[in-house]
């Protein structure tokens, strides 16, 4: 077929219609050549915000963004040849699609702006043991829509980064450094000066129990049953639960040693004889 051939295929009118198969032809190579453009745009997008050390979630959110965007201009190139008007068709696909998306779509995207929230105030990382949306446990993936907790007893729990970010975020690990909280109950029977003595003297002889800031034991309270007290040593975020373990069972074995009981609830009730 020599030019003269194609150059009167591509003049064909299609029948009912002002388009000709060049019109047509021309639309799908640049529906084609745009689409491979794009995918090479964002595949350097992507490489470029990598390089710049970006939170993962933020670099997915604007790659995706960046991609949908792209089409869309291809896609008004691509049907500008096919002798439309673009404009008033834009108008009247953007008020459908605003209706459309609202409706039906207003969940996911108050999950990407969500997702975009959290990526640029990085309350947590991938790792950190948080407690949010009514869950606790270890940070496993955060993604554009939702967020993925490991629990403890290895449950994975996906939660809507919209319900992420609207509710509190406790961030247990986001420190070095985190203060165990302990009250220990003595009776009324014994020495307290002597009870403290003897905590104090367990807080400070564990190897993992900082002394900056330094630990603080002292009577916090007079009970129904116990005079509390109350227990706070410093530790290094990873040792808090070891630590707090192994505290509980020296302290209790040294109470034992110097004969210093720990009190259970008791109630005394008097009878009088009419």
């Amino acid at each position: 077929m020599d030019l003269q051939e194609i150059t009167s295929f591509l003049s064909i009118q299609i029948p009912m219609t002002n388009l000709t198969v060049g019109n047509i032809v021309i639309t799908i190579l640049i529906l084609i050549i745009g689409y491979i453009l794009v995918g090479l745009v964002v595949r350097y997008i992507r490489r470029a915000m990598k390089k710049a050390n970006m939170e993962k979630i933020l670099i997915e959110f604007m790659s995706r963004t960046a991609k949908i965007l792209l089409l869309i201009v291809v896609l008004i190139i691509a049907v500008s040849t096919l002798g439309l008007d673009v404009g008033a068709g834009l108008v009247s696909i953007s008020v459908v699609f605003g209706f459309v998306i609202g409706f039906a779509f207003q969940d996911m995207l108050g999950n990407l702006a969500a997702g975009f929230m959290i990526a640029l105030t990085k309350p947590f990382r991938v790792g950190d043991y948080v407690d949010t949306a009514g869950n606790s446990g270890s940070i496993q993936h955060v993604g554009v829509s939702n967020t993925t907790l490991l629990t403890v007893d290895n449950k994975k729990v996906v939660i809507p980064n919209s319900k992420v970010w609207g509710e509190a975020i406790t961030n247990y690990t986001a420190m070095n450094t985190r203060m165990i909280d302990l009250v220990v109950g003595i009776s009324y029977n014994d020495d307290i000066g002597k009870a403290i003595k003897i905590a104090s003297d367990v807080i400070k002889n564990h190897g993992k129990v900082l002394s900056d800031p330094s630990p603080l034991v002292a009577a916090n309270e007079l009970g129904d049953s116990s005079v509390n007290l109350v227990l706070r040593p410093w530790v290094n975020t990873g040792d808090y639960w070891p630590v707090r373990r192994e505290l509980i069972k020296q302290i209790k074995e040294a109470f034992d040693v110097a004969e210093i009981s720990i009190p259970y609830p008791q109630r005394d009730v008097h009878f009088f004889k009419e």
